[in-house]
């Protein structure tokens, strides 16, 4: 403005206005309203067309409302429904659909998702910014929409480093921020693995079937064949199943807490009982579909209390049913089971070997055992074909113990002696210790006060006579059958060093033969169907017996067996060949394992054959086979479900938030679909003159450093005006043109009367 020009008043009080406050403004507002509302509704601006109406646009809400929807539902339905609701047998792996699908699209539909959000939001963008609530406050905050910086990491970092925040810009980052994590943090849920995948195809299997289980001559009592799981026990082997060696559980048992299932081959167990478990011919991969085989269950425990015991606690009312003194004494309890009292020392003579001849000299370990076996249930007669066998009148599975179910019960005394008092034992290393001891059990050897082992008296109180013709040892006193006192005297077969408390074991077991369905993805049976094998006694074969009578046979007069099958140290070398020596006592757990053990290869063998012979494949038409694949699965960098169920929450976050704001703002008339660069360029031509008078904007400066520009009157909606000192939004442009012609009337005024 040159100096020689005269002063406008009126131009004056304008500027004036422009770069007054708030308070200047909104009290000069009221001046004259009416008569500014006449002028604004009588005339238009020179030169100037009306703007199109606003109008719905429908295709981006319904974007923003259901696309963040269907992505949140689809990574649910994997997180939720495939990976953790459904129960999978991780060691097998096996699925009836492949995981590459599912994994691969989800990424797509993820990425391409975040773009989908981004279209519906700018349009919801567009109608938020014409809300006196989330208008832009500035010219600055306007362009920053207009550029989608929310959008982005290099809009957010931006916005940071130049502290320029405002409602609508930090609830749109916010929405768009959370996919951007969650779609990363979804690649540490799940993943992609090796696996099995289900097929049409009948598989090859090895095993029994209904046809061919009674084929064989293994029968335990038969004198010209020996049965392959009794030999296996003695050597301490673990049972071994063919093929892929899936054992199945019933439904009701939770996999994931017994080790025998935690991978492949499946062991059956050894220190552990499993209630529900079913023998079926096996694959080389994962199978599915109805099957034939052995339904069975083994619930061997440990003893602590002498009222765990349902037979042995019957000793003392049990009568003498047959005897074999001094090696055996066989009683017969009041609720029709069976005891057999046992002493090591008596027991015929087990052979030794000496750089592998066998030594003519005695067995003479410096541990004996006095033990008792206990059974009941329902009872084999020897004489009757077909009772031992599964001949469709044999009990049926009990998962509960009933009357159909067979016990054996296991009780042990050991004692530490000195063979022949000359090989100066009690110097020697030793083991003494054994756990937990049956309570209420009692002895036949305690200790007196004095320190002195006594024999108890009244331990025994056997009913009946213990003479027999067929024994040329026979006796009479029934304080004292196996002739303890003779070992506490001390004489020249040994010294007593010390009694050990008595250790027992008790087992429950069931079964049954027939079909079952089984479920390869969760390795479990359902839907047993009692279905009794041929019997092919025609043919010549001796056939199979019941589980557990094969197991009872094993475990029948054996102590110093357990040693190997228990999985402890055996005998320790000796300088003297007469003597044998072990280093501890047969303590709990290992007693446990050797008569699970005994139990595992009888099932095993009953199925697949312990002899290396049977190897004989069939196609079982009724299953479904698998072959090799990719399959989805949790990921295992990082265990756990948190971070998965993290994950769920950011998307359900993403899509409430999308849906509510594409229902509240999304169908809101507007004059243009989004805030772009043709709405902007418009709205730009109002206020274009003072652009150009702006040094910031006409050098080019950013925007986020052009201060000045956050002064700039700019309509952004019908009647809505930002600027910097207008941060609340609350004067539309129709306010502000009643404020300009009330100021330019006053002026005028002050003019005339002056």
């Amino acid at each position: 403005m040159s100096s020689s020009e005269e002063p406008n008043p009126v131009k004056d009080r304008l500027l004036h206005l422009q770069d007054s406050s708030d308070d200047a403004i909104i009290a000069a507002k009221p001046q004259h309203a009416a008569a500014g509302e006449q002028e604004l509704e009588k005339r238009d601006p020179p030169g100037t067309v009306p703007e199109q109406p606003p109008r719905l646009y429908w295709l981006r809400p319904l974007v923003l409302i259901s696309i963040p929807s269907i992505i949140t539902v689809y990574y649910a339905i994997i997180w939720v429904h495939l990976l953790q609701n459904t129960t999978h047998d991780d060691a097998v792996n096996y699925r009836a659909f492949s995981g590459s699908l599912i994994f691969y699209s989800w990424f797509l539909i993820g990425v391409f998702g975040l773009s989908w959000a981004k279209f519906g939001l700018v349009g919801v963008e567009a109608s938020m910014l014409r809300s006196p609530f989330w208008g832009a406050p500035n010219l600055v905050a306007l362009l920053m929409h207009s550029n989608g910086t929310w959008s982005s990491p290099s809009g957010w970092f931006k916005a940071i480093a130049h502290r320029e925040f405002h409602r609508l810009w930090c609830l749109l980052t916010l929405i768009s921020f959370l996919p951007f994590i969650a779609l990363p943090l979804s690649g540490l849920v799940f993943e992609i693995s090796d696996g099995y995948i289900k097929t049409s195809d009948a598989p090859f299997v090895i095993g029994r079937n209904r046809t061919i289980f009674n084929e064989r001559f293994d029968a335990i009592g038969n004198t010209r064949f020996k049965n392959p799981a009794q030999e296996a026990w003695l050597t301490g082997a673990s049972p071994v199943i063919p093929g892929l060696a899936i054992i199945y559980s019933g439904e009701s048992i939770e996999r994931s807490k017994h080790s025998v299932f935690d991978s492949l081959p499946n062991s059956l167990p050894l220190t552990e009982s499993i209630p529900d478990l079913f023998l079926a011919p096996q694959a080389d991969k994962p199978v599915s579909g109805q099957a034939w085989g052995l339904r069975f269950k083994y619930n061997c425990s440990i003893v602590r209390s002498v009222s765990q015991f349902t037979v042995l606690s019957q000793r003392a009312a049990s009568t003498v049913s047959n005897v074999d003194v001094p090696v055996r004494i066989g009683l017969q309890t009041p609720s029709g089971g069976t005891v057999a009292l046992l002493y090591t020392e008596k027991l015929p003579i087990t052979p030794i070997f000496i750089n592998g001849v066998e030594s003519e000299n005695g067995n003479l370990p410096n541990v004996q055992a006095y033990f008792e076996i206990g059974t009941s249930g329902p009872r084999a007669d020897p004489f009757l074909i077909g009772s031992y066998k599964y001949n469709g009148s044999h009990p049926g599975f009990e998962a509960d113990e009933g009357n159909d179910s067979f016990v054996f019960e296991y009780a042990v005394w050991q004692y530490r002696h000195d063979p022949f008092n000359t090989y100066n034992e009690a110097s020697r290393p030793f083991n003494s210790t054994v756990g937990p001891s049956v309570e209420g059990m009692g002895s036949p050897i305690v200790r007196a006060d004095n320190g002195t082992y006594v024999l108890n008296s009244t331990f025994f109180a056997l009913k009946g006579d213990l003479l027999t013709s067929d024994s040329t040892n026979t006796t009479t006193d029934a304080k004292d059958p196996f002739g303890f006192a003779v070992m506490l005297r001390g004489s020249s077969t040994g010294k007593l060093l010390y009694a050990a408390p008595p250790v027992g074991v008790r087992c429950v077991t069931s079964s049954d033969v027939g079909t079952a369905e089984l479920n390869g993805v969760t390795s479990t049976f359902d839907n047993f169907q009692r279905s009794s094998p041929d019997a092919n006694i025609t043919l010549g074969f001796s056939g199979a017996l019941r589980f557990g009578l094969t197991a009872k046979a094993i475990l029948a007069e054996r102590f110093y067996e357990h040693y190997l099958s228990g999985d402890l140290p055996g005998l320790r070398p000796s300088t003297n060949e007469d003597y044998q020596r072990y280093e501890s006592f047969i303590d709990t757990g290992p007693l446990l394992r050797s008569i699970n053990l005994a139990h595992a290869l009888d099932a095993s063998n009953l199925m697949y054959d312990i002899s290396s012979a049977f190897r004989a494949e069939w196609t079982d038409t009724r299953l479904t086979s698998s072959r090799v694949g990719k399959i989805l699965s949790v990921a295992s960098l990082i265990p756990g479900y948190e971070v998965g169920n993290f994950v769920l929450a950011l998307f359900c976050l993403w899509a409430v938030l999308c849906a509510g704001l594409g229902l509240w703002y999304g169908f809101r008339r507007r004059p243009s679909d989004r805030l772009d660069g043709y709405t902007m360029l418009r709205k730009g031509a109002d206020i274009a003159g003072e652009l150009k008078e702006n040094d910031e904007f006409m050098s080019g400066k950013p925007y986020y450093d052009a201060r000045e520009l956050r002064n700039v009157l700019f309509p952004i909606r019908d009647g809505a005006i930002f600027t910097g000192t207008f941060r609340d939004n609350d004067i539309m442009y129709d306010g502000m043109i009643q404020a300009f012609n009330s100021a330019i009337t006053s002026a005028e005024e002050e003019q005339a009367n002056a």
